[in-house]
């Protein structure tokens, strides 16, 4: 099957009638059952169709049923074009809603978050994670620097889904990344269409993220073909090559101090939660740190294998409950995660924060068929927030 036919409209009666109902039987209702429980619901009205179904569990399978039910907790309105984008994964819920696509007509967007796992299990039989579908994973993790045995380096990676590698660039050459992002940061506005912006507590609007860094700078462009970046692409096992010219580019993130609105402190997401995994997974996702990431300057933490699993929203109440792993680093160290791998990027906690890592993604040939040049699912927080300042899905 090719990358376009993974995407192709389904028949929606025949979904339901046979497909969704043989899907169930194999053993994915049981995995949203245990998951959500006795009598949770979910219902899908489909406008164009004019019909309805609600998807409930029993405690030990899932029923489907005709029309809405009164226990349903979300009900999601949407056309039959956006229910097949849906059910093969060309957007999710969270993507869908966020173009209005997708409107609730019952519950609210944490309440769809919460459904949102269920729907990978029911729809793709995905695991969901939790303590029985993650057995044996803890915070106990090393880092490794650049050189060490590439086979002990790629199953760490493909358990936990990330990793950590110190000293795989210079100080010089950090030194030449942090001055091409301080000059093109300084250059960067609202309304450049590459750029991200937040605003602080003082009104201020701040840069956090600048895409397609390799089409002004010759550093990050020479950042995008690095023989170093390649050879750690290839811990994957996989075949992949650089998105230097799609799927934003050689991006760089900036942590900024006391930022109120916007996205520059990401909530727990996985980097295809827009839409779009039968393609874009698994991809693999290299941050070069241009600047020490801790909790003072803002760094990243990960669910320990978690890439390998439909993901439950995580709140801080949770997060004693999961392995979660916060990863400190210095200039010239990488890290890498499967974009499938939930991952958070919290407030930094000092007010002179100012932590830059620059990514580099590599891609596997599937992606380059269906996602063009200069083309990207973040487009739609472009195209939703119209002045640069990306909004957080719930907020949009």
């Amino acid at each position: 099957m090719s990358a376009v036919e993974v995407f192709a409209r389904v028949d929606i009666d025949w979904f339901h009638t046979t497909e969704l109902r043989e899907r169930i039987a194999a053993g994915n209702g049981a995995i949203v059952a245990a998951y959500s429980g006795d009598g949770r619901a979910i219902a899908f009205t489909i406008s164009d169709l004019d019909r309805s179904w609600t998807y409930q569990s029993t405690g030990t399978t899932v029923e489907i049923v005709d029309g809405v039910s009164d226990n349903a907790s979300v009900v999601v309105e949407l056309d039959s074009n956006a229910f097949c984008d849906l059910i093969t994964e060309r957007w999710s819920a969270f993507g869908l809603v966020y173009q209005g696509r997708a409107e609730l007509g019952r519950g609210s967007f944490d309440h769809l978050g919460v459904w949102e796992p269920a729907l990978q299990a029911l729809f793709f039989g995905r695991p969901i994670y939790g303590p029985d579908t993650a057995p044996g994973l803890d915070r106990e993790v090393r880092s490794f620097t650049f050189g060490d045995d590439p086979a002990e380096m790629s199953a760490a990676l493909h358990r936990w889904g990330f990793l950590h590698v110190k000293s795989v660039f210079s100080d010089a050459e950090m030194a030449t990344l942090r001055s091409e992002v301080a000059r093109y940061t300084e250059l960067a506005t609202p309304t450049d269409g590459i750029s991200w912006w937040a605003t602080d507590s003082n009104g201020v609007d701040r840069c956090c993220r600048l895409t397609y860094l390799n089409r002004l700078s010759p550093a990050a462009q020479a950042l995008g073909v690095d023989q170093r970046l390649a050879e750690l692409a290839t811990l994957t096992g996989i075949e992949m090559q650089p998105t230097i010219d799609r799927l934003d580019g050689v991006s760089c993130v900036m942590k900024q101090p006391d930022i109120v609105t916007g996205l520059s402190d990401l909530p727990w997401h996985r980097d295809c939660g827009m839409g779009g995994h039968p393609v874009l997974c698994p991809a693999l996702n290299i941050g070069v740190q241009l600047d020490p990431a801790n909790a003072e300057n803002g760094q990243l933490k990960f669910l320990v294998g978690s890439s390998h699993h439909a993901n439950p929203p995580l709140t801080e109440s949770q997060v004693a409950d999961f392995p979660i792993v916060a990863v400190e680093t210095e200039p010239g160290d990488c890290t890498l995660h499967f974009g499938h791998t939930m991952h958070v990027a919290p407030p930094p906690t000092s007010p002179t924060a100012n932590r830059r890592s620059i990514y580099v993604q590599f891609a596997t040939p599937a992606v380059f068929d269906v996602i063009g040049p200069g083309q990207s699912f973040n487009d739609v927080l472009f195209e939703q927030s119209g002045d640069g300042h990306m909004r957080p899905p719930a907020e949009a």
